[in-house]
């Protein structure tokens, strides 16, 4: 079964093809999402198949490695199949329960979301002619070395829908309240203090709301009576590095949906770790937070309005979680701007200062190398052809009779014989969301782009058995990253450099 109807969104099709090798490796395996309990298979038995294929433990690597050629293709087609013969049954028939709770609106992006009565938390994007299930996972809390049984799973997840998918404070103080009065006695175990501290660090920011303020006098009695030692405990067991890890893979990707993951973990462990005392844990992260997001793509700025919900609900009163969404609001609008006025580099950011070896438009390289191994063989054959058929030379000389040579150089290309459907863009500082230039790839132009003697640029094809749709590169590898049939490369070309690296 591929596809489900629901009664008004219409039919719905599985996350698709391409996606699934990463879904099902980020979600389905993931020991803490526990999808035994949903689909009634043995998930550890499938995890092992794969990760002797892959070469890598699931529990050493949240993200798929990459992997090409024949090693590749095995490792998708049984991770295709493990997501068609029981991860999508599973979460396809969740979906249809009359208990499934669904958002009443589409977000800024276009998606609905869905909660179903096992806890499977479902992103689905709406498209024509079909709609198609972007993610499907189980929300937990993010922390290290805790086990968590269904009921405490459920608990998590339906906190988790409600927290995400509350727009403004009138939605989520009721739930906060809530979960105040839940926890109004000291804790004995980790867990316990995690439900506390959660519900405790919730109701501090949103203290100006009257229902919230009476139910937090309890939580803080419980929190001022809570040992010292298991306050150290659950300090020691908040995910700090790895959901720094997980930001920066959360911006390389080619949707917005790991990275709102990220930031929804983020925001409730920053609520803990105030309570808990861990706040140079919380604040350190904060600082790796805001040098990363200013590379968050022009295409996501809907995660704007996400962070100007929670600055809102909050009434913006000092915190680090105020501190992480102003950084995420300020990062989106910055990019939305670019998108508008791409011929104009943006201000030099701290993370430029940092990291002045890596060209801005390292985070490209990185989605383009997932769709490397991945589309038909005439397709690749065509792209890899025309990526070596790149040049670069220095103008003539400037006439005039001065005799002094020019200083720029001509980036020139023609598409291979046989080209399939193709766009073409040129990444540079100027232009760090990527410069359409497919009109000049033509057998009657080929110069696509002028350098600097001291300047780089970074060449973008994109190719496919049918046209790309998008209206810039964010847009176009969007969609090429859940087709089949597209591919593409890039090159980055420098005149001061001979050799030309090629990704």
């Amino acid at each position: 079964m591929r596809a489900w109807a629901h009664p008004s969104l219409g039919p719905i099709d599985l996350i698709p093809r391409k996606l699934c090798p990463k879904k099902v490796w980020q979600h389905f395996y993931d020991p803490g999402e526990h999808w035994e309990r949903v689909c009634a298979v043995d998930v550890a038995v499938m995890r092992r198949e794969t990760e002797a294929i892959v070469g890598t433990a699931r529990a050493t690597a949240r993200e798929l490695p990459r992997l090409a050629g024949e090693r590749w293709r095995r490792a998708r087609d049984l991770l295709v199949a493990h997501h068609d013969g029981n991860y999508a049954p599973a979460y396809f028939s969740e979906m249809s329960s009359p208990e499934t709770v669904w958002t009443s609106s589409v977000d800024g992006a276009h998606r609905h979301q869905a909660l179903t009565p096992r806890s499977v938390f479902i992103v689905i994007q709406l498209d024509r002619p079909r709609s198609w299930v972007v993610t499907a996972f189980r929300p937990h809390p993010p922390v290290q070395d805790v086990e968590w049984d269904e009921a405490e799973l459920r608990r998590h997840g339906g906190w988790y829908f409600r927290k995400e998918t509350g727009v403004n404070v009138d939605d989520l103080a009721p739930a906060v309240a809530v979960n105040l009065r839940r926890v109004s006695s000291t804790p004995s175990t980790t867990k316990d203090l995690w439900w506390l501290a959660s519900a405790g660090g919730y109701g501090r920011l949103l203290l100006h709301v009257p229902e919230v303020h009476d139910a937090l006098a309890g939580a803080e009695a419980a929190l001022s009576e809570t040992p010292d030692s298991l306050l150290e405990e659950l300090r020691r067991a908040l995910d700090w590095q790895p959901l720094v890890e997980r930001l920066a893979d959360a911006l390389k990707e080619a949707r917005s949906e790991d990275l709102e993951v990220v930031l929804a973990e983020a925001e409730e462990l920053l609520a803990v770790g105030a309570v808990v005392g861990a706040e140079p844990e919380a604040e350190a992260f904060c600082d790796e937070a805001e040098m990363l997001l200013p590379w968050l793509p022009a295409e996501w700025a809907h995660v704007a309005d996400r962070a100007r919900h929670r600055l809102r609900a909050t009434a913006a009163q000092p915190s680090l979680v105020v501190r992480l969404w102003s950084a995420v609001e300020e990062a989106a609008t910055a990019a939305l701007a670019r998108e508008m006025a791409p011929a104009v580099r943006p201000a030099s950011r701290l993370v430029d200062a940092l990291i002045p070896q890596q060209p801005r438009w390292s985070i490209w390289r990185d989605r383009i190398a997932d769709l490397a191994e991945r589309a038909t063989a005439a397709a690749t054959s065509w792209i890899d052809r025309s990526i070596d058929g790149l040049t670069i030379a220095p103008l003539a000389p400037t006439m005039g009779g001065s005799g002094v040579a020019n200083d720029e150089w001509a980036v020139r290309g023609r598409p291979a014989p046989g080209a399939p459907h193709y766009r073409v863009f040129v990444v540079d500082e100027a232009h760090p969301d990527g410069w359409e230039v497919t009109e000049q790839f033509t057998d009657a132009d080929g110069e696509l782009w002028r350098l600097d003697a001291n300047e780089q640029a970074l060449v973008v094809i994109i190719a496919g058995e049918r046209p790309l749709v998008g209206l810039g590169m964010a847009q176009v590898l969007n969609e090429a990253s859940t087709r089949d049939d597209a591919v593409a490369r890039a090159r980055e070309l420098q005149p001061t450099h001979a050799t030309k690296a090629r990704r």
